[in-house]
């Protein structure tokens, strides 16, 4: 078992029945970690601050820098996303109402510092591989135990089992959940569902809904963060998702923008 599995497969055998124990850990993904860095940690990029871009890339009023990630750097951490290999990512965020986008720069790219009126701190961002799960009735657990009605029944009527992961969350991320791939936050839709809705608007009641909803991954989820001044209200989160065919294709026009709170 690798080692970012281990501590949340001995949590969920010590909760659950043998067999929703072993259904739960297989749906488990690596996801990347992003922390504020300590002097000394291997930094992978940053919150905030003033973004490197090319000179004809536009960026409308309301923008400011949510976070630039290191490609290189970031491949030396596992995770379940297919990502450029080298090269930067840098995300945007709406201040106001103004929709996200994500753009990369590949490496020996013309970049000039793009001065916005909004802007957050620059703190430095470091990582570490550790274990995601799907909440709520994301795709790939109402799959497993098919169906809405029995993914509650088998994983989410137990108030012991929703209590112990909610305080293994709290245990391993104090401060933030900034996160690269593996599962979003879910309380309201997860990005699967949110992404499957744009071209299958019929839901779970759609054949399709499912199959769609599976193509869909978390690029970039960031939490609210005090120090970074990254504050949307509610406890909210903005998630980056996309297709996997399109982050295949390095198409990152594609990439789906949204917020949720609680």
């Amino acid at each position: 078992m690798t080692p970012w599995l281990t501590d949340y497969a001995a949590l969920v055998r010590d909760h659950l029945p043998a067999r929703t124990a072993a259904k739960l850990t297989a749906l488990a993904r690596p996801t990347i970690r992003l922390t504020h860095a300590a002097e000394g940690d291997p930094v992978v990029g940053r919150l905030g601050g003033t973004p490197l871009l090319p000179p004809d890339v536009h960026v409308p009023a309301g923008l400011a820098l949510a976070a630039e990630l290191d490609c290189a750097a970031l491949a030396r951490y596992e995770v379940d996303l297919d990502l450029p290999e080298t090269g930067t990512l840098v995300f945007l965020a709406g201040v106001e109402d103004t929709e996200g986008f994500v753009v990369y720069v590949p490496p020996g790219a013309a970049v000039a510092a793009r001065s916005l009126p909004d802007a957050y701190p620059e703190l430095p961002l470091t990582a570490r591989t550790v274990a995601t799960w799907p909440e709520s009735c994301q795709p790939h657990l109402v799959e497993a135990f098919g169906g809405v009605k029995e993914t509650y029944a088998a994983v989410w009527h137990r108030d012991d089992f929703r209590d112990a992961l909610d305080d293994f969350e709290r245990a391993r991320f104090r401060r933030t959940m900034h996160s690269v791939g593996g599962y979003s936050v879910a309380f309201q839709r997860s990005v699967e569902e949110v992404g499957a809705a744009l071209t299958v608007p019929g839901g779970w009641r759609d054949p399709g809904f499912l199959a769609e909803a599976k193509e869909w991954v978390t690029l970039l989820q960031l939490s609210e963060d005090e120090e970074a001044r990254m504050i949307w209200g509610d406890g909210a989160y903005l998630i980056y998702g996309i297709r996997r065919d399109h982050l295949a294709a390095r198409d990152f026009s594609r990439v789906l923008y949204y917020d949720q709170g609680h």
